[in-house]
């Protein structure tokens, strides 16, 4: 007794009397469990204590607050922040919470903040993560409620709108929301004037995610050119006429124009922001040949007189078939002047035309044609095999020898300019059109919206010169 005495005389020596004041009345003051007072109404209390020490400032709607003291001679103003109490649900329940990322505890929680705002994570195994900003006011009651999901809920935006795929399936237009499994897949996007997006997306495990996504203006080009026969190029993309391009980036692009027998054109060319257009009409590229002939020979070109002798003339394509004759004597040549600008009559051989089909074969001196062929031989005996057929034949020079089989005629079609050709309404070529196999009676020949009917003769080439008659 006379110990603990001594005791409590040694403590009440070392206590001290403290003024504390607080922003707020009826504020308690405790020392561990211990009261040791109220603040008045005005927020004052004289608390009498052993220095150090911690006390523990509460009141009901604030944040607790401790506050470490050590000097008797000095008043300690406290300030309690006002609070504001949160509560989180979640079903199912027993998620774990996880607020500003700091881990608090599983639902259902219930806890007294700071006024501000919180990122608030609920998670639960099997489920997805699930997260809400919440911004909470002093004296205010919050109740979150987290209906946790199996698996995320994924918005799509882009800028401006556009048709969605998502892993190949068509689910409308963006804004869209749509159920996706957690890892890759695959988004698409499109929209008329923009360049289509095809991009793949990661998604997580929480339960709702956003991705945006931004279209870029994209220009179309049709181009109209004439001839019909003209191939239009931009970039690595090429088209027939008329050509319609999609996807072209904006700005300046270069437009390249060709058709055989014609010149080429590249134009610079400031493309828009959706539909643009573009005629552009090409000039005949002109060729000049010349001919080499004894001055008396009669020289045709193309089925057409060009006069006698040697012969300079000025061609609009560069595929001719050539004729000269010179009394009895006979002799034809084809010449290609994209590669050569001259062709030389040669009355002393002999000119042999094989004609036929693709299932016709031609052997003359060990050497297997396939016609249309137009070869030369030296005078004299000479054997010719068409497909099991075999014949020889003494030829002499300065005469045109033709072979073919019965039960096939031939069309040679030209025109003054390069164009498409069609014989029975079937595609054949550019002009010229040279030895063409037909079945032998009427057929009707079409060139740039000229057309007739041509008798064909079994075993005989038929001439036809568009615009002629």
């Amino acid at each position: 007794m006379q110990k603990l005495l001594i005791s409590f005389l040694l403590i009440s020596q070392f206590c001290f009397a403290v003024t504390l004041v607080t922003n707020v009345p009826n504020v308690e003051v405790r020392l561990g469990s211990v009261l040791l007072g109220v603040t008045d109404r005005n927020g004052v209390a004289q608390i009498e204590v052993s220095l150090p020490a911690t006390l523990t400032f509460a009141k009901p709607g604030y944040l607790t607050r401790s506050v470490y003291l050590e000097d008797p001679e000095k008043s300690y103003f406290i300030t309690l922040i006002a609070s504001a109490n949160l509560q989180i649900l979640s079903t199912p329940s027993g998620a774990s919470v996880w607020i500003n990322g700091k881990s608090v505890g599983q639902t259902p929680f219930e806890t007294e903040l700071e006024p501000k705002e919180y990122e608030i994570v609920v998670q639960k195994e099997g489920f997805c993560k699930s997260k809400k900003l919440v911004s909470l006011r002093a004296h205010e009651r919050e109740k979150l409620h987290f209906v946790l999901s199996e698996v995320p809920t994924v918005r799509i935006v882009s800028k401006p709108s556009a048709k969605l795929w998502v892993d190949g399936t068509f689910l409308g237009e963006t804004p869209a929301s749509v159920k996706l499994t957690v890892g890759e897949h695959e988004v698409k996007l499109e929209r008329t004037d923009f360049f289509s997006l095809l991009e793949r997306i990661n998604v997580s495990d929480e339960d709702l995610q956003q991705f945006e996504f931004s279209l870029t203006p994209s220009a179309r080009l049709l181009v109209q050119a004439s001839p019909p026969h003209a191939v239009v190029q931009i970039e690595d993309r090429s088209q027939r006429q008329p050509a319609s391009f999609a996807d072209l980036p904006l700005g300046m692009n270069t437009v390249v124009v060709k058709a055989a027998g014609y010149e080429e054109k590249r134009l610079e060319f400031d493309l828009k922001q959706g539909q643009n257009f573009l005629y552009v009409s090409l000039e005949p590229k002109v060729f000049r040949l010349d001919i080499v002939a004894p001055k008396e020979a009669m020289i045709f070109v193309d089925g057409k007189s060009v006069g006698r002798g040697p012969t300079s003339v000025r061609l609009a394509q560069a595929v001719h078939l050539i004729e000269a004759r010179w009394g009895e004597k006979q002799w034809m040549g084809l010449v290609d002047l994209s590669s050569e600008e001259q062709i030389e009559v040669n009355f002393d051989v002999a000119t042999v035309l094989l004609l036929g089909d693709k299932n016709t074969v031609y052997t003359v001196e060990g050497i297997v044609y396939r016609p249309p062929s137009l070869i030369y031989l030296p005078e004299g005996f000479h054997t010719v095999k068409m497909n099991e057929k075999e014949r020889t034949i003494e030829f002499r020079a300065g005469k045109l020898y033709s072979f073919s089989p019965e039960e096939l005629g031939y069309l040679c079609v030209f025109s003054d300019s390069v164009v498409e050709c069609y014989v029975n309404f079937e595609f054949v070529g550019l002009s010229p059109v040279l030895f063409y196999p037909v079945k032998p009676g009427v057929s009707k020949v079409s060139v740039a919206g000229w057309e007739r009917d041509v008798l064909v003769e079994p075993a005989k080439i038929t001439y036809v010169i568009v615009g002629g008659d």
